[in-house]
């Protein structure tokens, strides 16, 4: 972001030093345009690298969005299985098992595997919470 405002301000102080080099005093003898070119390639310069700032900056902010939005679609599609294989196993294996395993891989989805103890403690203290809620204060069976 910063990198945009450098580039921004650059590009505009060449253009402003430019229009001014432009609307310097001609010279009276010899080539009126003689004192005016260096100064005038001089912003042109400054403006041409500040434009070139400015198109590597929003590239690599275009390059950073796209890859987030890469791993989001991918995280996206894979929450999306998981909900799947959960719908699958709920009734084959039971809600406790399948709960405990759904949530796992959730979480370490999310958190990382780095936090295992955490992910897991929050699993079974999520299903066997639910669990109990149903079973035994609503009475009601889960498979």
């Amino acid at each position: 972001m910063k990198d945009r405002y450098l580039s921004a301000a650059v590009l505009g102080f060449g253009i402003i030093y430019t229009i001014a080099a432009w609307n310097l005093p001609r010279a009276p003898v010899g080539n009126p345009l003689g004192p005016v070119y260096f100064p005038l390639v001089l912003g042109l310069f400054i403006a041409l690298i500040g434009f070139l700032m400015l198109l590597q900056s929003l590239k690599a902010h275009h390059e950073e969005h796209a890859a987030k939005s890469g791993r989001y679609a991918i995280r996206i599609l894979t929450v999306l299985a998981f909900c799947v294989a959960y719908a699958l196993m709920f009734n084959r294996i039971g809600f406790l098992f399948s709960s405990f395993v759904f949530l796992s891989a959730l979480l370490i989805l999310l958190n990382g595997f780095k936090k295992w103890l955490m992910n897991f403690s929050i699993s079974i203290l999520y299903t066997v919470g639910i669990w109990y809620l149903f079973e035994k204060v609503f009475l009601i069976n889960l498979p």
